[in-house]
């Protein structure tokens, strides 16, 4: 199997099967990789602001890999007021139960519509239901609009709107291996080049895959199957769901994990089954940050330096590369950001970040 296309389907149906258990899991679940979301979150918060205040085009927020719509819940909510709304709405009790989406008079003046595109129209039935249940979908917000398609095949923006394209949380990890990455680094750019619009990237770094990357697959593999790197493989098939007892945390060094075994019907099938690092595998996961499972999941931490060589070839030396551990060592300490500023539209906060 070796056409992009086929890799694309393949990956495909993999995302459609795991889409339920991920949002559990990986969106709302493991703590270091809620601490990235976080960051992304914040970062983008600001961001917006800034262009809000310094543009005086709309803003079309462009999420590529959207997966379950957490970018159209946030923004959804961030610009919509609760005046004139009726207290049995699920909206007024989503709000109060999420203070951090409050309403944001700045955003909300310029951002028009977050628009945003995946593969697996599993994770987009799921951020349509996500969108129904916090009320969005009938109180009057921002169009959140979403879109089953190929991140590879972005057109270009027209220049009535500032768009402002993003590629978040490790998604560039699951975009069919290295053609795939530099497919999207190609296709980010025709999007918003000629609208002098923004293109980001966020993804991990390879050389964080010891002390970040194992450990969050072990402990999350009930999402996308056991690891390959992890033995014995008793029950690695797909008949099998292994559930962690615990997350496993950043630096960890603990090379076993212990899961209960169940099968596709929830009977518990063995408890307390221990697993373990096998030492050539793990080490030639952490070589070439490949990341494997016995399931059809697949995954790629890209080196910095090799990030780096796309971000020129693709976007020019214009762009910026970032070590994110720069902008916030807590929280991002593993990751890295591609930024294309076809506008000059964050020449300031960029000189801020002392990375021109």
């Amino acid at each position: 199997m070796n056409s992009l296309y086929e890799r694309y389907c393949t990956s495909m149906q993999a995302w459609d099967d795991c889409a339920a258990v991920y949002e559990k899991q990986i969106v709302s679940g493991h703590p270091d990789i809620t601490a990235y979301e976080n960051f992304e979150e914040d970062l983008l918060d600001r961001l917006l602001r800034y262009l809000a205040k310094s543009q005086k085009r709309p803003i079309r927020l462009m999420d590529i890999g959207c997966g379950s719509g957490r970018l159209h819940i946030r923004y959804g909510a961030k610009t919509a007021a609760l005046k004139n709304i009726d207290e049995s709405s699920p909206f007024i009790r989503f709000k109060q139960a999420n203070p951090d989406l409050a309403y944001d008079e700045v955003i909300a003046g310029r951002l028009k519509e977050v628009w945003g595109i995946d593969f697996s129209k599993s994770m987009l039935d799921l951020a349509r239901k996500k969108i129904k249940e916090t009320g969005l979908d009938s109180h009057k917000s921002i169009p959140l609009k979403l879109e089953q398609g190929s991140a590879f095949e972005l057109k270009p923006e027209p220049g009535k709107t500032l768009p402002v394209a993003v590629c978040l949380v490790n998604s560039i990890s699951v975009m069919q291996g290295p053609e795939g990455a530099q497919e999207l680094f190609k296709s980010m750019r025709n999007a918003v080049e000629d609208a002098g619009g923004i293109a980001m990237i966020s993804c991990y770094q390879k050389e964080y895959i010891q002390s970040y990357g194992l450990g969050q697959y072990e402990s999350t593999l009930d999402v996308s199957g056991q690891p390959w790197w992890m033995v014995p493989d008793t029950y690695a098939s797909n008949s099998y769901i292994h559930k962690s007892r615990t997350y496993k945390l950043a630096y960890d060094p603990c090379p076993d994990l212990i899961v209960d075994i169940f099968d596709r019907q929830g009977n518990l099938i063995e408890k307390g089954f221990k697993l373990t690092r096998d030492p050539k595998r793990t080490a030639n996961v952490v070589e070439t940050g490949h990341i494997r499972t016995h399931t059809d999941y697949t995954s790629h931490w890209y080196s910095y330096d090799l990030i780096d060589a796309w971000t020129k070839t693709y976007w020019g030396d214009g762009a910026n590369h970032i070590p994110t551990k720069k902008l916030d060592a807590l929280r991002a300490e593993p990751a890295q950001l591609a930024v294309l500023d076809c506008g000059g539209n964050l020449d300031d906060i960029l000189q801020r970040w002392d990375v021109l």
